[in-house]
């Protein structure tokens, strides 16, 4: 009988609540700032974000390197783990899957267990809620194989729709130039981008923050299959609850999704698109590695 182990990084926001009672283990990053060095998963979101705004130098993260992820696969055999799965960062923003990969290598030199590999060429809970419904389908006797093969379709038809409510951060993480960041705050520009297979591209632009909802609403209803039968995870930073509850009533009035539940973005990803930002994430058609 199967006993299956999935194993996500840190970065794919899952909560501990999320992942109590099922076989999920969550490898953090190491996140360094003020001087000291924390486990992203033990960092609380909320305060992070404020201090996002407050410091000078962007936030540092390490690796996950090899050896560790050899000694988590080595601790799953031991504890009667029969197959592993394992969910990371994609591979266009960070190493993290390369180095899962490469201790994959070394541990079937060691006889270990089958580990498959498999890059979300995503980020945040878009890829995190991946990872539980294929514990949910392990917790119902479904195949690993089935399940693997599962995830690689999740993953090739995630979407999201990104949008961030000021400039600052961006220019601060060198993601824009001082002058682009200068012109655009100056014109109350705010970007719309899509993330698909591991690339973050600017799809649109508005001018002022009450226009940026319903020209998202307008982009997720265009790039998304059939909403009308998915939920749409509505994530969020340090954004005021007014703003999360329009986002709610625009999106569900444009889209008519099934549902729309929320949940946060983590601190790796803040570190990136900012602590003041949201994106709805859903599933449109499937592409290639080589799309």
């Amino acid at each position: 009988m199967e006993k299956i182990l999935f194993i996500i990084d840190s970065p794919g926001d899952l909560t501990k609540e999320e992942i109590a009672g099922k076989p999920i283990w969550v490898k953090s990053v190491l996140v360094s700032y003020d001087g000291a060095e924390r486990l992203e998963h033990e960092i609380e979101v909320r305060q992070f974000w404020k201090d996002l705004v407050r410091l000078e130098d962007i936030p540092r993260t390490t690796m996950i390197v090899p050896d560790e992820w050899l000694r988590l696969y080595r601790k799953a055999k031991a504890e009667g783990y029969t197959h592993i799965l394992v969910h990371t960062l994609s591979s266009t923003a960070s190493g993290i899957c390369n180095s899962a990969i490469l201790a994959k290598k070394l541990f079937a030199d060691e006889d270990g267990i089958p580990v498959e590999v498999v890059d979300s060429r995503s980020y945040a809970f878009i890829y995190g809620r991946n990872i539980l419904k294929c514990a949910g389908m392990a917790e119902q006797g479904v195949p690993f194989a089935q399940i693997v093969q599962t995830l690689r379709d999740l993953t090739s038809r995630n979407r999201a729709i990104l949008w961030v409510y000021t400039l600052k951060h961006l220019k601060k993480s060198g993601r824009i130039s001082g002058m682009s960041a200068f012109v655009g705050e100056t014109l109350g520009l705010r970007p719309l981008l899509l993330i698909k297979n591991g690339v973050i591209a600017p799809v649109d632009k508005v001018r002022g923050d009450k226009n940026i909802l319903p020209r998202a609403a307008q982009l997720v209803k265009e790039h998304a299959v059939a909403p009308e039968t998915q939920r749409i995870e509505l994530l969020y930073a340090d954004v005021p609850q007014e703003e999360i509850d329009r986002a709610i009533n625009i999106i569900g009035d444009v889209v008519k999704p099934k549902e729309i539940t929320l949940h946060h973005i983590g601190g790796v990803i803040a570190i990136n698109c900012g602590p003041i930002a949201m994106a709805a994430c859903f599933y449109g058609e499937p592409f290639t590695l080589e799309d």
